[in-house]
């Protein structure tokens, strides 16, 4: 796991799925991601990143939600780029992705608990981000 802190955006990963948005339709990406793990099993480190992205990214649109990112030109035109369109259409289906990433068939969530001082803070990160959709 590339991860260096507990924020959504601390981690290599993270990285490279906003710049992947960035140089598509992130709606259109958005969509994607979530078909594909429509009704999977387990969900693998990857796909759990491009939940956690995408659901920053309808958050920051929806509610202005800031986020510390590195990469901060990349982070405010793709929330721009989903701002134009309807977010509010996804609120549901990224809270719903968000919480099988917090469960038991989350790859990413069983290597967070691995570390048990960590683990609460980046689990109330993706909950304030559900609460926030919600």
């Amino acid at each position: 796991m590339g991860a260096w802190d507990t924020g959504i955006f601390d981690d290599d990963t993270a990285y490279d799925v906003l710049a992947s948005l960035a140089i598509a339709d992130p709606m259109a990406q958005i969509n994607e991601w979530y078909a594909a793990v429509k009704g999977v099993d387990y969900l693998e480190y990857t796909d759990c990143q491009c939940l956690l992205v995408s659901g920053a990214v309808i958050d920051a649109a929806l509610n202005s939600t800031a986020y510390r990112c590195d990469d901060e030109e990349t982070l405010a035109k793709v929330v721009s780029e989903v701002t134009k369109h309807d977010p509010a259409s996804l609120k549901g289906i990224a809270v719903e992705n968000l919480q099988r990433v917090l469960s038991d068939i989350s790859e990413l969530r069983e290597l967070w608990e691995e570390n048990v001082e960590l683990y609460p803070v980046w689990r109330a990160n993706i909950e304030a981000i559900i609460g926030r959709l919600n």
